[in-house]
């Protein structure tokens, strides 16, 4: 039970929030970390930076409990912290004493609650004198959010504007020729979720970095918010390979920051490039409305208000963005700012300066910390992929364009499978079929090909390519939320507080003269198969172990097979990959990835040749050093064992009693020995004896691959165990 004195309570947050307080007529449109950890300290409460094992409350918003972040998983964890809204510390204060959470539980525990009891985000505030008429104007530039009163107004212009079309007279002043589209066709799909409103919260909508490069720039452009929230920015995208098109489109209302003029702002051309743009409008709101509106239709086909129905054929598509990262962004500017000031007022000596927060991790640790959350190496790994990370970078890709982009590629992997769909599914032939697909999916996802010809998704090779893209996206966002978590606090050292959120049992560097770090060390370096022109330098082995996978094994159905056959193999992976890895653990892909794009189904892939694991790190993206991982994984004996790939091997296995497959590889370990010869805590485990070497499959029959391939389709069968930072070459 959670304690009901401030001064036995411990307080962290996780997310932004919006303000509630008014000062000079004019709403703030932020509660800072500093603004909250003031308030809990002045109740007597604890503030803490993280959630520690004494936290007993977890502040967060709707939003934040969605996504699953890293406090959020380790307060869902404790038994004793309580995830709660913003509004159970504000009315809390407001009654000078801690009030019951269950009203405003968030997340796992908000659901079990049942609808009844879940809180509305939107704190009221109060009207002086029955009315609202405040103006909520963001001092820095980037939002303008309507009063009440014009709030009626805006939907009344909104209808008008939908109603008919024209130009205003800035637009007859600058004509520039656009690329023309075709009539829309295809009936809309039922409508989804929007998530273009504000909400409650007053979003921070990043202006086109190209405006104020342009003669009709004014000071402090601020995205038009309305007064239901809604966001009056969009980014279209379109792809058609067979005109070699890859382009985009920008409309945005700007407004200046005495919301006395608004522009309507748009800008278009080929992906990876700054393109022409124009001005439209008079000035007016109801004229930019007006301008905007029949922009976003003449380019998508569809009506603003329906922006998220289904793409119309050979138009532009809807790209749905996260803004709320940019909420972030800008909140953490204004705290450097008040950083900065508040440095100026502390009185130091005549060249004394700030003492900086140092590391408490040992220097090793420090190192594979600055690797794996290294932000050139995951934008070099995204533009070695073609990914346009300047059209929608890490964090602003919605879940639903992710899984929009998965279905797509899906279809696609149909195609290569049954081909007669062409015609069933899409009543064209093949060839066509595929184009129509491969330009949906280029127009979800962008990607940047210069002026080279998009390319037609015609392969499983090219497929797989696809889905290693956004499988990375999934892990680098992972990565991502730990680098911004990891700037939160200052007391704490950003590589202190990215170690941290991985949330690691243990991560213990091994001697390097220890036997341990020798056996490992071999089996790295004389498991490479002869075919890899590859090279090792070994520059630490961890022993590691995440929290809860040793629990979720033991607790498991693979804990005590009487037919048991556990082995230590490897896994690769970007760099860039494993702040998701370790933080997350090793997952299988989505329903909505396609089967065939992976070669045994749909699991976990690991492998005896070290070689063949390492050349998933791509050590080119990363100054030629990769991460490598041993996993302790269970297959059971015996295991589905094929020859050439099988997309359905994972379904296969289960029909046949099995928990694992074997891609046969022509050549094998030489013989395996127990692994408690490396470590104790491993007997009964197997490894390769990498002292009697390699040897070739006896048999006659042929197989496809070069070297084994294990793959499990249960993430309970695994437990990480080594981490291998390596130089390769």
């Amino acid at each position: 039970m959670a304690p009901r004195t401030f001064k036995k309570m411990v307080i962290a947050i996780s997310g932004t929030f919006a303000g509630y307080k008014q000062a000079e007529m004019r709403l703030t449109l932020f509660l800072l970390p500093a603004d909250i950890k003031a308030l809990v300290e002045e109740q007597g409460a604890t503030f803490s930076s993280s959630v520690t094992d004494q936290c007993t409350h977890l502040v967060t918003t709707e939003k934040d409990a969605e996504k699953k972040g890293i406090k959020y998983q380790a307060a869902s964890k404790s038994v004793i912290c309580q995830v709660v809204s913003l509004d159970w510390l504000l009315d809390s204060v407001e009654k000078k004493k801690p009030i019951a959470e269950k009203a405003y539980l968030l997340g796992a525990a908000d659901a079990a609650n049942g609808p009844d009891s879940k809180q509305d985000d939107k704190k009221v505030i109060k009207k002086a004198n029955g009315k609202a008429k405040v103006q909520a104007t963001d001092k820095n530039g980037n939002g303008v959010v309507d009063s009440q009163d014009a709030k009626e107004d805006d939907q009344k212009d909104a209808k008008k504007a939908s109603k008919k079309s024209g130009t205003g007279n800035a637009s007859k002043k600058r004509v520039i020729k656009e690329e023309d589209d075709e009539e829309p066709a295809d009936e809309s799909n039922k409508k989804q979720k929007d998530s273009q409103k504000a909400s409650f919260k007053q979003l921070i909508v990043p202006v086109d970095e190209e405006f104020m490069s342009c003669k009709h720039a004014f000071n402090n452009p601020q995205v038009y918010i309305d007064g239901s929230g809604l966001i009056w920015d969009a980014t279209l995208n379109q792809t058609v390979a067979a005109a070699n098109n890859n382009k985009f489109y920008r409309i945005q209302i700007l407004a200046r920051a005495d919301g006395k003029t608004y522009v309507t702002w748009t800008r278009w051309g080929r992906v990876g490039e700054h393109g022409q743009s124009a001005c439209l409008g008079d000035g007016s709101l109801q004229d930019a409305k007006k301008q905007f509106l029949k922009k976003f239709k003449d380019k998508s086909g569809l009506s603003w208000e329906n922006r998220l129905d289904a793409p119309r054929n050979n138009k532009y598509t809807f790209l749905e963005r996260n803004y709320e990262e940019d909420d972030e962004e800008e909140e953490e500017k204004k705290k450097k700012k008040q950083d900065e000031k508040s440095e100026k007022s502390v009185k130091l000596e005549p060249g004394e300066n700030k003492p900086p927060v140092e590391s408490k991790l040992e220097k090793p640790l420090q190192d594979l910390m600055s690797f794996i959350f290294n932000q050139q190496h995951m934008n070099s790994a995204l533009e070695s992929m073609s990914y346009d990370a300047k059209k929608l970078p890490l964090g602003k890709l919605s879940e639903r364009t992710l899984k929009a982009g998965f279905s797509v590629l899906k279809e696609l992997a149909e195609l290569l499978v049954d081909p007669t769909l062409s015609f069933s599914k899409y009543s064209m032939n093949l060839g066509t079929a595929q184009e129509h697909l491969s330009n949906r999916y280029f127009t979800t996802i962008p990607h940047v090909f210069g002026r080279n010809r998009p390319p037609v998704l015609n392969s499983d090779a090219m497929i797989r390519r696809e889905v290693e893209l956004l499988e990375a996206l999934t892990d680098m966002d992972v990565a991502n939320e730990i680098l911004k978590d990891s700037k939160e606090a200052d007391e704490i050292h950003a590589l202190d507080r990215q170690f941290q959120s991985l949330g690691m049992e243990e991560m213990t560097r091994l001697e390097p003269r220890s036997t341990e770090f020798s056996e490992l060390s071999d089996y790295l370096c004389n498991s490479r198969g002869a075919t890899h022109n590859l090279e090792y330098k070994v520059i630490d082995i961890f022993r590691i172990e995440r929290k809860g996978e040793t629990d979720r094994f033991t607790n498991s159905c693979f804990a005590n097979l009487q037919n048991s056959d556990r082995r230590l193999l490897w896994h690769g992976s970007r760099s860039s990959n494993f702040g998701g890895i370790l933080s997350q653990g090793l997952r299988i892909a989505p329903p909505e990835a396609p089967v065939n794009g992976y070669m045994f189904g749909k699991g976990v892939y690991l492998a005896d040749t070290s070689s063949k694991s390492a050349n998933y790190c791509c050590p080119y993206n990363s100054g030629n050093m990769g991460l490598l991982l041993l996993c302790d994984a269970e297959l059971g004996d015996p295991m589905l064992e094929l020859r050439d790939s099988d997309y359905m091997a994972g379904e296969n296995a289960k029909s046949q009693g099995k928990i694992a497959t074997l891609g046969m590889g022509t050549s094998i370990p030489g013989g395996w020995k127990d692994a408690g010869d490396v470590n104790a805590a491993l007997k009964g485990v197997k490894i390769p004896d990498v002292g009697i070497g390699s040897s070739e499959r006896k048999d006659d029959q042929h197989v496809w691959l070069q070297y084994n391939e294990y793959i499990v389709y249960d993430i309970a069968q695994i437990r990480q165990r080594y981490l291998f930072y390596v130089h390769m070459r």
